[in-house]
């Protein structure tokens, strides 16, 4: 393998998006890929979708492009399908064709299936993500079709057969190990001697979230301050709660993550892929409420394998109430030694330098020799310092 530049250089296509907990590992992979591989280049591939919309922040600077969703739900969505699968596959064989990548990789969605299935059928590296303790339909079903799966958790491999199957985490994007405490609270209007809760409900929100936290934390009695990440759409009915609430609580509709959680003592969240893949990279104690909707409860499997670790409190959506919340709010804010040992437990969880380990794996999967890895030793230098600090 050499290392190559010009027309002869890596050239990556990511497939799929639908959602920032697809987008953001594509986007920490390509990143580190362009760090590792002089002149590569990196092209997202996605549908358009407004959920993708939210988060397309993650991929400026990076080429795309866009072909019909291919969703299966509903009788209409499943007339629709080979209609829009055919002229899917056609565009892609056609942006193929002009940017001639040596790798595709699938980031997880459904809409992973058709770019993947033509990169195959064109004799193209293939690679797929899955963040989840339980492998998706799509990847289960495209698993031994590609030439390589790639896991955050080896416990989704029970199902899976796969050519190859690779367990180093899920990418983490490299600008949130490199925000300052002290500037990101000053930049909020708040204290740096309070504890400070971030809760968040995902890229897009969640609007029963939303509600649980602000009636907690009327019941919350240690003095805290509270970044609220709604989603944009929720946003205005958390903004008529803001004022009744408390002078420390602070809604948005969503704003940089590295500011978040540089700011954050302590994060209430759903237990989606990329956010657990962050909080235990960054080794911030959490408490967990899995959405409850998600497609066989993976977000339940995925918040136990924290809290198996000592790095989680998870609650149950189902059997909810503000005071049950507010009860963990209070344990977590009031308690600074239990505090550090959830850290320290999320901190041996994480796997910061995942990005720059599976960007050196898929360049050499599609021949390339990559360069040094600052992007992994950077990554590997937060985890030895807060390890020892916690």
């Amino acid at each position: 393998m050499t290392e190559r530049h010009g027309k002869d250089a890596l050239r990556v296509v990511f497939a799929g998006g639908t959602t920032g907990g697809h987008l953001m590992p594509g986007a920490a992979t390509a990143q580190a890929l362009q760090e590792q591989s002089p002149g590569c280049r990196c092209l997202f591939l996605t549908s358009g979708r407004k959920s993708e919309r939210i988060c397309g922040g993650a991929i400026d600077g990076f080429e795309k492009s866009s072909i019909p969703a291919t969703p299966w739900a509903g009788l209409k969505q499943k007339m629709a399908f080979p209609v829009r699968s055919a002229v899917a596959a056609a565009q892609t064989a056609a942006l193929y064709r002009r940017f001639r990548p040596q790798l595709v990789v699938g980031l997880g969605s459904y809409n992973s299936a058709v770019p993947l299935l033509v990169a195959r059928a064109m004799g193209l590296r293939t690679a797929i993500f899955e963040g989840n303790a339980i492998a998706g339909k799509v990847v289960r079903w495209l698993a031994p079709l590609v030439d390589c799966v790639l896991l955050q958790w080896p416990e989704a491999a029970a199902e899976l057969t796969a050519r190859r199957i690779v367990a180093r985490g899920n990418p983490v994007r490299r600008d949130l190990f490199l925000a300052d405490r002290s500037e990101a609270l000053r930049n909020l209007g708040l204290e740096e001697d309070k504890v400070t809760l971030l809760a968040m409900g995902g890229s897009q929100g969640a609007l029963s979230l939303n509600r649980a936290l602000q009636n907690a934390l009327r019941r919350v009695r240690t003095p805290i301050q509270v970044i609220h990440l709604t989603g944009a759409a929720h946003l205005p009915e958390a903004l008529k709660n803001e004022l009744s609430l408390a002078p420390w609580y602070r809604a948005f509709g969503f704003m940089p993550m590295g500011d978040a959680y540089a700011a954050a003592d302590l994060v209430l969240s759903r237990a989606g892929a990329a956010t657990l893949a962050e909080l235990t990279a960054l080794g911030l104690p959490s408490i967990l409420i899995p959405y409850p909707y998600a497609a066989r409860r993976h977000q339940h499997s995925n918040a136990a394998i924290l809290e198996k670790a000592g790095a989680a409190v998870v609650l149950d959506q189902t059997d909810l109430t503000a005071r049950r919340l507010a009860n963990a709010i209070q344990r977590l804010a009031s308690g600074p030694a239990l505090r550090r040992r959830m850290s320290k437990c999320a901190l041996r969880l994480g796997r910061p330098a995942a990005a720059g380990q599976v960007a050196a794996h898929l360049a050499a999967l599609a021949g390339f020799q990559s360069a040094n890895k600052p992007f992994a030793q950077h990554a590997h230098d937060f985890q030895t310092h807060h390890l020892q600090a916690a």
